[in-house]
């Protein structure tokens, strides 16, 4: 059976602030790789919107889509298909959750979402049915996990330059009994494929993939071979 293997943590240089890459170079970087769909999930914080103060929601949200606009027109060259997600950060945190399941008229009409706080933002999720994953939930600059809030956890992180302590999230993941998920975390090249999963179908939209992955609960993970070693993973 044909497995499809996804990017679910992905950030452009267009829009988040942290990002290194163009984002029609990072699809040609993945491309390469022989992913066959890539979810942009660039920062949705203040400290992305606080900058563009002066500007209408409308044009705030066109700023924050140019990385996903730029991607999609590249990945409908290159035939990789490309989905809009978001690492939402609650407000004065550094606590991060991939959100999926969403397009853009969402963002348009709901104004000012990222001042949500986590109370809030759960229930939006909920009442429009998104996915919410909490991002590397014991990177050491994570207050804590919210079991009470998402539907699983980002079990594996594949970024390099911090200390995600993979271990303890897979482990809590793994108690919590929801959703794992791993991601490359991409910000620069030599991110791009330390992370991902693989899925029995492939996703059309942000709403396809939330769907897949609820489905699918424990995709196939990318991670490093020790990592798989440690917890004897064999998972599909």
């Amino acid at each position: 059976m044909r497995k499809y293997l996804i990017e679910t943590h992905m950030h452009t240089g267009n829009t988040s602030p942290c990002g290194k890459v163009d984002a029609r170079e990072a699809i040609r970087i993945y491309h390469k790789l022989g992913y066959d769909a890539v979810c942009v999930t660039d920062h949705f914080y203040g400290k992305f919107f606080d900058k563009l103060n002066g500007l209408t929601w409308k044009d705030k949200v066109d700023a924050y889509l140019d990385g996903y606009r730029n991607a999609k027109d590249e990945g409908e060259k290159l035939g990789i298909q490309i989905i809009l997600g978001m690492e939402y950060c609650i407000p004065e945190t550094r606590n991060d959750f991939l959100i999926y399941g969403f397009d853009e008229e969402f963002l348009y009409d709901h104004t000012d979402m990222y001042l949500l706080d986590i109370d809030d933002i759960k229930n939006l999720c909920t009442q429009n049915d998104l996915l919410i994953i909490q991002a590397h939930p014991f990177r050491t600059m994570v207050s804590g996990t919210y079991d009470e809030i998402v539907e699983g956890y980002e079990g594996y992180n594949g970024h390099p330059r911090h200390e995600n302590r993979n271990e303890l999230a897979f482990e809590h993941a793994l108690n919590f009994g929801g959703i794992i998920i791993s991601g490359s975390d991409f910000h620069q090249a030599v991110d791009a494929g330390t992370g991902g999963i693989y899925l029995p179908e492939l996703p059309k939209n942000s709403r396809e993939l939330a769907d897949l992955i609820r489905e699918a609960k424990t995709p196939e993970l990318i991670m490093n071979e020790s990592f798989k070693e440690r917890f004897n993973l064999n998972i599909s």
